[in-house]
């Protein structure tokens, strides 16, 4: 009866979040809105904003030992989704109400730097070092029938949920940005809240789901319970490390070349296998050892100042006696300059009129993954970089101080949600509204899609 009590606590939120934003009534085009929401939401859930939280939610209910049960599990996995869903309803509120994204103000050197020391203590907790968990005085008052679950009480996983939507979710897709654009454009509050509430909960079905396989699968006592939290301590490092490298501070590459490196020692990588091992045994040795290989690749990789995980040493280049430069795949400058101001771009739409060409301006932030993405991707293809030089005037603008009034100037101007985004001019000097676009392409269809444009 008391496990069926706490569950209560995650209806209730859910219930009384939606009336927060509902109103009196809801139109049957709303529905219609938030159904599709919550049906794109479930196809979103395999993207990189949704698998981070895998490792996460699974984290948080192998952390519960040997009390965990189904309905405990569950109820945690149902509680984090729900602060998950809340950010969304706020963010889509905010959309809605004055064009901007609540996400982009937590990505900044503070709000991710904290996130990872967070995710770093949970990891150091799988491990056995310490165990995280609120002051009784506080669980007490908060969430008493919860019984203090041992750091995963439904209070501060709803408030974990919520921090990693604002962190995790910061790219912005074209999905998203679909949803928003109908809350922006209408100016509705109301109708921002529902359609990203709906959308966090179809992202959040695989983590439910998740919860109720762990309550059966997660092991109740043993060495292997350990294992288990082990690894997925490791994962939390893991997430650690992706939410870190997005600030640019080390060489992603020696980040994980450490991590790698590290976990492979763990596995026993450096040790002596034994002459009675078994099948289990050979198999981690061998796993640990290609770990070893690839982990000092990458730390290799990082020396020579390189940043592609899956590319970590730089190319070789050959040079044919008369057969002039050699081409790499990916080589050359950035395409783009920097605008400061409205000023600026001015002068720049006078010059792609005067030459006849079109305006391309690259939206973008220093901390968005996909905008890096883009950089170590599309902008370095011979193709996209000839047909910018050829075509366009290509301008970028960097939206990562929100202090800078002159950039957010030119983001309301053009109405620009969130990075990375792509506004297009023509040589009349006339913005192309209905070719602006958000979101990564590959080399290819970028290359495509600006190749229609300048005709």
């Amino acid at each position: 009866m008391q496990n069926k009590k706490s569950l209560l606590f995650p209806l209730w939120i859910l219930l009384s979040t939606t009336l927060l934003f509902a109103g009196d009534t809801v139109a049957q085009g709303t529905v219609g809105i938030m159904l599709g929401a919550f049906v794109s939401g479930v196809l979103l859930t395999f993207t990189p904003c949704v698998l981070p939280m895998v490792p996460i939610v699974s984290s948080i209910i192998a952390g519960q030992g040997e009390d965990v049960t189904k309905t405990k599990a569950v109820m945690l996995a149902v509680a984090y989704v729900m602060g998950t869903a809340a950010t969304y309803a706020i963010m889509g509120a905010l959309a809605g109400a004055t064009g901007e994204q609540l996400q982009s103000y937590f990505q900044n050197v503070w709000a991710i730097g904290a996130m990872t020391i967070v995710f770093v203590l949970m990891a150091l907790s799988m491990f056995g070092l310490f165990t995280i968990q609120l002051p009784s005085f506080i669980q007490s008052k908060l969430n008493a029938e919860s019984q203090g679950m041992k750091g995963g009480s439904f209070i501060p996983v709803f408030l974990l949920g919520m921090v990693s939507a604002l962190i995790l979710g910061a790219c912005v897709s074209p999905v998203l940005i679909s949803f928003l654009s109908v809350a922006i454009s209408t100016s509705d509050a109301t109708l921002g809240a529902l359609t990203m509430f709906a959308l966090a909960l179809g992202m959040g079905v695989p983590l439910i789901l998740l919860g109720l396989g762990a309550g059966y699968l997660v092991p109740k006592a043993g060495m292997w319970m350990d294992k288990v939290k082990y690894f997925f301590g490791v994962l939390l490092l893991g997430v650690a490390i992706e939410i870190f490298s997005n600030l640019e501070l080390i060489n992603p590459l020696f980040l994980w070349g450490a991590y790698a490196v590290g976990i492979a020692i763990y596995l026993g990588a450096t040790q002596r296998l034994s002459l009675k091992a078994n099948g289990w045994q050979t198999l981690q040795k061998a796993f640990a050892t290609v770990l070893l290989i690839w982990g000092t690749i990458l730390l290799l990789g990082a020396g020579y100042g390189e940043s592609n995980i899956w590319k970590p040493l730089p190319e070789m280049t050959v040079n044919v006696v008369g057969g002039g430069e050699s081409k790499n795949k990916l080589s050359g400058e950035m395409p783009f300059e920097e605008l400061n101001g409205l000023t600026a771009y001015e002068i720049k739409r006078r010059q792609a009129m005067d030459e006849g060409k079109t305006m391309i301006i690259f939206f973008h932030t220093d901390t968005c993954p996909v905008c890096k993405h883009l950089r170590e991707t599309t902008f370095k293809d011979p193709r996209v970089q000839k047909i910018l030089k050829d075509k366009y005037i290509a301008t970028s603008v960097n939206m990562s101080d929100k202090s800078d009034e002159k950039i957010e100037v030119l983001k309301k101007k053009f109405q620009v949600f969130g990075p990375p985004g792509f506004v297009f001019i023509n040589a009349d000097g006339e913005v192309l509204e209905d070719e602006k676009f958000y979101g990564y392409q590959e080399p290819s269809e970028f290359y495509d899609t600006l190749d229609l444009i300048a005709e």
